[in-house]
């Protein structure tokens, strides 16, 4: 298992790019202020991941009412999508009886994904229009 996270926060380079930053360990944020680098990071407590880290960052009030610190933060937050789509393969009865074939998950490509969202979308748009 991954080591934990337990500082998050952000840091600037010398040519003024702002970075979000992770360290499992006080030795990462001293390495980072050695490379020159501006360094505002916190303790978060135990995460496991960059977007659990901005979400605490986001919760601990890191950026102090600051929207540009606020942008920055929301914009490292990846969540897992919610309309994961899956195709199902079912076996015939017969099939299932003879061999105890299962149904069997087959994740979809990315495109047959968009394309099944997209038709959800036209449906759930036209029934939010009709009421």
């Amino acid at each position: 298992m991954k080591d934990a996270i337990i500082y998050a926060g952000y840091s600037r380079d010398k040519s003024g790019k702002m970075r979000f930053r992770t360290a499992t360990t006080q030795k990462r944020v001293d390495q980072l202020v050695a490379l020159g680098e501006e360094v505002h990071m916190r303790i978060i407590g135990d995460v496991y991941s960059k977007s659990a880290a901005a979400k605490e960052l986001l919760r601990l009030d890191h950026a102090n009412g600051a929207k540009e610190l606020e942008k920055f933060y929301t914009a490292q937050v990846r969540d897992e999508n919610p309309f994961r789509v899956v195709k199902l393969k079912f076996p015939s009865v017969a099939m299932q009886q003879l061999v105890g074939a299962e149904i069997e998950e087959q994740p979809l490509t990315a495109k047959e994904a968009r394309k099944i969202r997209a038709e959800f979308n036209r449906k759930v748009k036209a029934a939010y229009e009709a009421n």
